[in-house]
């Protein structure tokens, strides 16, 4: 197979054009043979430090877009003039970005530098679609009395700027393919449906809000299960998408299980705060037996994505049983970062090996086989 070096020399010779090079090294090195034995979820959207310097470009040239709009905003004469000016300015950022996107990311093919893209894009199209609501609002002298709720127009305006925060990522996906903005749109996805809840039904939605969490996650990792049932070997397009989708459905997923353990057994609010005393030592077990079967769940995928999401939570647990014995302030920090870290370390050195005992036990056939990938033998 070419390499980078050898399509650059092709290109300075007039065999291919300079614009192809990217496109094409990024199609070579997705049709490069992988060993069997592979099994590891590779970081694609990274190839090497140029990408980490032109994102870093991408993301100070965001960043600098934004200071500029607060900055002109400031001389707005007033309310309305300043939304809608805001509006104007990110829409107009926004439409940069994109133009960014098409070089980056779909001619170069240039992965990281098309995640700062779509990150900042996504937040440019929210902040442009709710300022030119509210600027439009104002322009027509709807006044808004919060004394009385939140009024309709309002609440409007905020899902408006949710759904922005899914269908931006979605349409970047479905021009640049790029697996990252899947997974941003499924996250996106579940901040409007959460939001949806909560402006429906303030007191109910938040009681429910573990269950909501735990019904999204599960949503998304199903979508994630389906790609990966397409690539079971993890060498494709698709082992990306269904890696992000993993990404963004943990979360969710512990989240709720977490909020639904504190609610049944320690009596804790639905934002699943750790209970104190005996519950919260019950909470903090509970939590933890969730966590090994997701570990369990997250060795027969393949997809160590589930684990690195349930640090935290795993953190918070570990740390309100040992608290339990009454260890002093750093004692307790200490012992919770040393316990974590030799279960990183010791299920990351046997992961192989017990994803092999794992699978003899279970015996995936069928699509079964496809959903839980094989293990090969280790060199």
């Amino acid at each position: 197979m070419a390499d980078r070096a050898a399509l650059e020399a092709a290109a300075a010779a007039g065999v291919i054009s300079a614009e192809q090079v990217g496109s094409l090294d990024a199609f070579l090195n997705a049709q490069a043979p992988k060993p069997v034995i592979a099994g590891e979820e590779d970081l694609r959207f990274i190839r090497n430090f140029h990408d980490v310097f032109l994102a870093t470009g991408i993301l100070l040239l965001a960043i600098g877009m934004g200071v500029g709009i607060t900055t002109a905003v400031s001389g707005a004469k007033d309310a309305t003039a300043g939304s809608l000016l805001v509006g104007e300015l990110a829409a107009g950022a926004a439409v940069i970005l994109w133009l960014l996107g098409e070089f980056f990311a779909r001619r170069r093919r240039l992965f990281l530098p098309a995640i700062a893209i779509v990150c900042s894009l996504t937040l440019f199209v929210a902040v442009a679609a709710s300022s030119l609501y509210a600027g439009a609002l104002l322009g027509r002298a709807v006044t808004w009395n919060l004394d009385r709720g939140m009024p309709v127009e309002m609440q409007l305006g905020i899902l408006l700027a949710a759904a922005c925060a899914a269908i931006t990522p979605a349409l970047f996906y479905a021009r640049f393919r790029l697996p990252f903005s899947l997974g941003l749109a499924g996250a996106g996805v579940a901040l409007f449906v959460i939001t949806a809840c909560l402006i429906a039904n303030w007191e109910m939605a938040t009681r429910a809000l573990p269950a909501i969490f735990l019904t999204l996650g599960i949503v998304l990792f199903l979508a994630a299960l389906t790609f990966d049932a397409r690539d079971p070997q993890r060498q494709s397009r698709l082992s990306d998408n269904g890696f992000w989708l993993h990404f963004a459905a943990a979360p969710l997923i512990l989240n709720g299980v977490f909020g639904l353990i504190g609610m049944v057994l320690g009596g804790s609010s639905p934002g699943g705060m750790m209970a104190s005393g005996n519950a919260g030592v019950a909470q903090a077990a509970a939590t933890l037996v969730a966590i090994a079967l997701l570990g369990f769940i997250s060795l027969l995928i393949n997809r160590r994505a589930l684990i690195v999401s349930a640090l935290l939570t795993a953190g918070i647990a570990i740390g309100a049983l040992l608290n339990a014995t009454g260890l002093g302030a750093s004692a307790l920090a200490g012992a919770t970062l040393i316990t974590l870290g030799a279960f990183v370390l010791t299920l990351g050195a046997a992961w192989h090996g017990a994803r092999r005992a794992l699978l003899g036990w279970v015996k995936p056939e069928g699509v079964w086989a496809r959903i839980f990938p094989p293990e090969g033998t280790p060199l």
